[in-house]
C-alpha cells in the first residue's frame, strides 16, 4: 500500500506538468496555424476532405512490428487505424473523385525501443493525402510547394510567436536536394538519415526504401522502389512519407509474400484488386506533431502535445 501511495501522486504530478508547460499556448498556435493553413492549401488545389476512419477491418501493416492495437466486435477483428493509406486508394475508385485529403488520427502503440528517439508517439495525428493517375514527380512538386505555402503562412500570420520559439522566422526553401537510400546509407553507415539530417540546413527528399507491399516497386527496375521521404534538417529526421502504390493484382500478390503480409487479412482488398482493378495513384502523409516539432525546434515530439503520448511512458490521461 505504501509503494502505491508513493507512485500515484508521482505520476499524476509529471502529467500535470507535462499539461502546465508555460510554452505549450504558443506551441499549439503553431499546431493550429499548421493546420488552418493546410485546409486552406488543400481547398485552392482542389482535393476533396475526407472524414477520417479509427476502425477497420485493415490497416496499414508498417515494415516495423507495433504492439497489437485491435478490438472483437460484430463477430470481426478491427483494428486501430495505423493510416489510412488503403482507404485513400479505394475512395478514388469513384470516377468522380481525382484527388483527396484526410486529416487523420493514427494509432501505432510502439515498443519501448522508440521511447527516446525525440520522433515517436503512439498516437499522433497525420495529414494524407492521394492523387490519381498522377507520379511521385508530381506528389513531390505538389509537397514542396504546400510546406512553403504553410511556413509562409505562419510567418505572416503569428511572426512573434515564432521568433520566441525558434530564434527566427520559417524558411522558404527552393527546390530540394534528393537522395537514395542505399547511396547514403553506403557513404554514411547505417545511422545515414540521423547523420545527413543533422548536416543540412534544408529538408530532402529520401528515395528508394524497401518497405511495405504497397509502395511501388519500378517495373522497368526491380529492386527500386518509387517511394519517397521528406527528412526535416538540423536533426530532425523523418517528417512524410509518400510512394506511388501498387495497384496490379499479380504484382500486389508478389510484394505482399516478399514482405510476408498476411493475405486473408487483405481478402477483400485483393478481390478488389483483381475483379475491379484499384486506381493508380501516388500519394503520401507528413505528422503534424513532427512538424510542429521541426518549427518550434523542440527537443522531443512529445512536446507538441497536450497529454503525453510518448511510447511505453506512463500518463495519468
Amino acid at each position: 500500500m505504501e509503494l502505491e501511495t508513493l507512485e500515484k501522486p508521482t505520476l499524476l504530478d509529471a502529467t500535470l506538468r507535462h499539461l502546465c508547460r508555460e510554452d505549450l499556448p504558443k506551441v499549439l498556435q503553431v499546431q493550429q496555424g499548421i493546420i488552418r493553413a493546410t485546409h486552406d492549401f488543400m481547398f485552392r488545389k482542389g482535393l476533396t476532405q475526407l472524414m477520417p476512419l479509427m476502425l477497420s477491418p485493415i490497416t496499414d501493416p508498417l515494415n516495423h512490428g507495433v504492439v497489437d492495437a485491435s478490438i472483437n466486435y460484430a463477430d470481426r477483428r478491427w483494428s486501430l487505424t495505423k493510416s489510412m493509406i488503403f482507404h485513400k486508394q479505394l475512395a478514388l475508385l469513384n470516377p468522380s473523385l481525382n484527388s483527396l485529403y484526410i486529416v487523420s488520427p493514427n494509432v501505432r502503440l510502439e515498443f519501448a525501443d522508440r521511447t527516446a528517439t525525440g520522433r515517436h508517439l503512439f498516437e499522433f495525428t497525420q495529414v494524407d493525402f492521394e492523387f490519381k493517375g498522377k507520379d511521385r514527380f508530381y506528389v513531390m512538386e505538389f509537397v514542396e510547394e504546400m510546406v512553403n505555402f504553410i511556413f509562409g503562412r505562419l510567418n505572416a500570420e503569428i511572426p512573434e510567436t515564432l521568433l520566441e520559439l525558434r530564434g527566427e522566422l520559417l524558411p522558404l526553401y527552393e527546390k530540394w536536394p534528393v537522395y537514395r537510400t542505399e547511396k547514403l546509407e553506403a557513404a554514411l553507415g547505417p545511422d545515414y538519415e540521423h547523420i545527413k539530417s543533422e548536416d543540412t540546413t534544408a529538408p530532402f527528399w529520401l528515395t528508394n526504401h524497401k518497405r511495405e507491399f504497397y509502395d511501388k516497386e519500378d517495373p522497368s527496375k526491380p529492386g527500386t522502389y518509387l517511394n519517397y521521404d521528406i527528412i526535416w534538417p538540423e536533426g530532425f529526421g523523418e517528417g512524410l512519407s509518400g510512394a506511388e502504390r501498387e495497384h496490379e493484382y499479380e504484382q500486389i500478390l508478389k510484394r505482399m509474400g516478399e514482405t510476408g503480409t498476411d493475405k486473408e487479412a487483405f481478402k477483400f482488398y485483393l478481390e478488389v484488386a483483381k475483379e475491379t482493378g484499384l486506381p493508380k495513384t501516388a500519394g503520401g502523409g507528413f505528422g503534424v506533431e513532427r512538424m510542429t516539432r521541426f518549427i518550434c525546434r523542440l527537443k522531443d515530439v512529445d512536446e507538441a502535445t497536450v497529454f503525453s503520448r510518448k511510447p511505453f511512458t506512463q500518463t495519468a490521461f
